[in-house]
């Protein structure tokens, strides 16, 4: 019999505190703007906040390929579309939802009804830390794109 999935918590901490300092490289002056674009190749992420509080600033991550524009694909190969939550005093950044998908668990029981992986939770931080640190490796800041909201 298979051993059950133990969630790994300190890999779990390092990958969120790993995402949050991705996330500052990627969005300079947080406090004062409210968007960004990078181009990777022939593809754009674009990054923009959809809530500020005292704490914690939410995101909305996308990405667009030119491909998307001129032919349709299947739906499990667009680009995704992530929530992120930045927890500012711990310094941590989490996925909260992709492509409708919200209120992760740290460990589901397998099969289940939605047929997530026993570790989605842990899966989707690191594919947001793949991504980012893509986008830091091989993406450039359209700087015209960038907009700014009030400060505060």
């Amino acid at each position: 019999m298979k051993p059950r999935y133990r969630v790994d918590l300190p890999g779990q901490l390092a990958a969120c505190e790993a995402n949050y300092l991705r996330l500052m490289k990627l969005t300079p002056d947080l406090s004062a703007c409210d968007s960004w674009r990078f181009n990777v190749g022939p593809a754009r992420m674009d990054i923009a906040v959809i809530e500020r509080a005292k704490y914690t600033t939410t995101m909305a991550l996308s990405s667009e390929h030119p491909a998307e524009q001129t032919a349709p694909q299947a739906p499990g190969l667009q680009a995704p579309r992530l929530q992120v939550r930045l927890y500012h005093d711990a310094r941590m950044a989490e996925v909260i939802a992709w492509e409708g998908h919200r209120q992760m668990r740290p460990r589901y029981d397998y099969p289940n009804r939605h047929m997530y992986h026993c570790n989605e939770k842990a899966q989707i931080n690191q594919f947001l830390g793949e991504w980012l640190s893509y986008c830091l490796d091989q993406g450039h800041a359209s700087e015209q794109f960038r907009t700014f909201g009030l400060v505060g």
